[in-house]
């Protein structure tokens, strides 16, 4: 078809949390879900630094393999996919119309960032740039199966296959992409780029949620024509796997303003 819908995961994660119900959604457009460049199936050992170009040329290189150039995509990204969704989105304005970002690590700075993840699921799991994470992380490496059915035992709210999935990366990959994805995202320059190329950009938060500051994003809606902010009552950071027809939706447009 002429649609292709590309769904991007988070930090310390795979495309695993894009569950059955999302493949509703392959009955519409073409529908892919990666595991982002050193997480989950694309975990690679040999590298040292993923630094975001990469991240972006190997998008890049599935979405020719795939045939998306010759298509329109939207694109759901949650968490740390937010900052890659949108990258993407500015390197492809003829081709992406939509981008829907849920539960966003949008800060006003990067200090900022570094503060409102301290406290968050993210850096529960896997601390920021510490010795004491690298050596967490060399851990569960070297033991990764293990690790894998250790996190679904401490998490049990999460699918087994999500949680067994939180050990699939190396620490430069999670080095980098905190650092890259997250913590040095340029946010208003990445929305105002957008704006200019009349892409629609939601940034949907469940009012429970800890990541990202939520006001900031609405003052920066604030000036902008084609981004809008949605808070949803009663749920956490987790929403492509709670609510993930709310999600669907919302990739189809049916909650634009």
């Amino acid at each position: 078809g002429d649609l292709a819908t590309v769904l991007l995961h988070g930090m310390v994660s795979t495309g695993e949390v894009f569950g059955s119900a999302y493949d509703v959604l392959a009955g519409e457009s073409r529908l892919i879900v990666p595991d982002l460049l050193g997480f989950g199936r694309s975990l690679d050992e040999t590298r040292s630094t993923f630094p975001v170009e990469e991240h972006l040329d190997a998008l890049d290189d599935l979405a020719d393999r795939a045939g998306l150039f010759q298509t329109r995509w939207r694109i759901g990204a949650h968490s740390m996919g937010s900052g890659l969704a949108l990258r993407w989105a500015a390197r492809h304005p003829d081709h992406v119309s939509r981008v829907v970002c849920w539960g966003a690590p949008l800060y006003e700075s990067g200090a900022a960032a570094q503060r409102g993840i301290s406290g968050s699921l993210m850096a529960r799991l896997f601390a920021l740039d510490t010795r004491w994470a690298a050596r967490a992380c060399a851990i569960s490496c070297r033991h990764r199966s293990a690790a894998g059915w250790l996190t679904a035992a401490l998490e049990p709210s999460l699918p087994v296959p999500v949680a067994r999935a939180v050990s699939l990366h190396t620490w430069p990959a999670y080095r980098d992409a905190m650092r890259d994805l997250v913590i040095e995202t340029p946010w208003p320059q990445l929305l105002s780029a957008l704006d200019g190329n009349r892409t629609r950009v939601n940034l949907v938060w469940a009012s429970g949620d800890q990541v990202g500051r939520h006001e900031h994003a609405r003052i920066l809606a604030e000036n902008l024509h084609h981004t809008t902010i949605t808070l949803m009552a009663g749920a956490e950071h987790r929403l492509p796997m709670t609510h993930p027809q709310v999600c669907i939706d919302q990739l189809r447009g049916r909650h634009d303003q």
